[in-house]
């Protein structure tokens, strides 16, 4: 697994976040970087697009290829939202 770095350290030096989620290495932008498209997919509660948007094209189709179930997808945020340091609802 690749190291883990503080996301506060991470976003102050633009850097990407790496998480591991069921043995692969992943990879998103800090909060900040987000563009107001993903902002507006999870409001809306588009998780797909909201996905798609924050692991690029690439990653996305990792992800997708491990077929996963409404319960991983749910994980896969969960684990995203923990690398970044923020809480969901």
């Amino acid at each position: 697994m690749a190291a883990r770095k503080n996301p506060i350290a991470a976003e102050a030096l633009g850097d990407k976040i790496a998480f591991n989620y069921n043995g692969a290495d992943y990879f998103v932008t800090s909060t900040e970087d987000w563009d107001y498209e993903v902002l507006e997919a999870f409001e809306d509660g588009k998780i797909v697009t909201f996905l798609r948007l924050i692991l690029g094209v690439e990653q996305h189709a990792a992800f997708k290829a491990t077929k996963p179930k409404v319960a991983d997808v749910n994980a896969f945020v969960e684990a995203i939202q923990k690398a970044l340091g923020i809480q969901g609802n």
